[in-house]
């Protein structure tokens, strides 16, 4: 009984968590495919790092952490993920962006060709 409620808790931290991630994958994956790779980054450390972590260190120091506890670090994680992506995204910079696309170079030293590859 005692693992099946605190699975039952956890689902339904889940459930909501679920709703909040989604969104943020959405916009970050937006964000990312307009070049703007460096504002998902800054926004999933701070995200999915810096809250959840801060928010349980605060928790440990003053009264010690429960499973309920970190699982809510989560979802304010996720919310956090959310709702920075949304603001970064309604901006609108990444309208702006430009991708400088090089072809690849070769490396230093290496001249392999199809003769090297003979058995």
């Amino acid at each position: 009984p005692l693992v099946t409620d605190i699975g039952e808790q956890l689902l339904m931290y889940l459930s909501v968590s679920g709703f909040f991630i989604t969104v943020a994958l959405s916009y970050t994956g937006g964000l990312q495919g307009t070049g703007d790779t460096r504002s998902p980054l800054y926004i999933s450390i701070v995200s999915q790092i810096g809250v959840p972590i801060g928010l349980c260190t605060v928790l440990q120091a003053m009264r010690g952490l429960q499973p309920a506890d970190i699982w809510l670090a989560i979802v304010l994680g996720h919310l956090t993920r959310a709702a920075l992506s949304v603001l970064r995204f309604r901006q609108g910079r990444w309208r702006h962006l430009t991708v400088d696309i090089e072809p690849a170079r070769p490396a230093l030293g290496s001249r392999l060709s199809a003769l090297d590859f003979r058995l």
